[in-house]
């Protein structure tokens, strides 16, 4: 049986992606004066920086992998908006396709930032289990919009946790 040691790249990745949640969460108003393509970018920066730097930390990667991984996640938030609007830009219709989707685009696109510098990550079925979780839990979104609450703790924080958990177990089973 593997020791909790064994499996440190789980534990810090997922601690960076709660820590991450919870600082987005924070600073939404603030993340209203950048915008790329009518998006917010600063939620996809948070993470990014923050996966970023669980890799560095973790000797997986160098300070170029994290800018990449920084860059990948801020593309991966913005395509993952804009692919939810435009799938649900009739309402309220196809809101659980289009969070499916948007969960699944933004965490392909930050493994995928991941894979690009740290080998490891670059296993098909490792990807699938990071862009599953990401679009299930990507259906949080549906939570604060239908509610219409500003409630995105809800989204934000399990989602960045459990896409960075699923990297970090990623990391620990991977044949690489």
């Amino acid at each position: 049986m593997a020791s909790l040691f064994h499996y440190k790249p789980f534990w810090i990745l997922a601690g960076l992606g709660l820590i991450s949640g919870l600082v987005t969460t924070n600073t939404l108003e603030l993340a209203e004066e950048i915008k790329v393509f009518d998006v917010p970018i600063l939620p996809g920066a948070l993470f990014g920086i923050a996966i970023g730097a669980g890799l560095l930390f973790l000797g997986r990667s160098n300070w170029t992998g994290v800018v990449l991984v920084l860059f990948m996640t801020v593309v991966s938030w913005v395509a993952a908006v804009r692919g939810f609007r435009g799938v649900t830009d009739d309402g309220e219709t196809l809101l659980y396709l289009g969070a499916l989707v948007a969960g699944a685009i933004g965490a392909g696109g930050v493994h995928l930032g991941g894979a690009l510098t740290v080998g490891a990550l670059r296993q098909s079925k490792l990807a699938m289990l990071t862009i599953v979780a990401g679009a299930i839990a990507g259906l949080l979104v549906v939570f604060p919009l239908e509610h219409q609450r500003d409630s995105w703790i809800i989204l934000f924080v399990p989602w960045q946790a459990l896409v960075a958990a699923a990297i970090g177990y990623a990391l620990v089973h991977s044949t690489d």
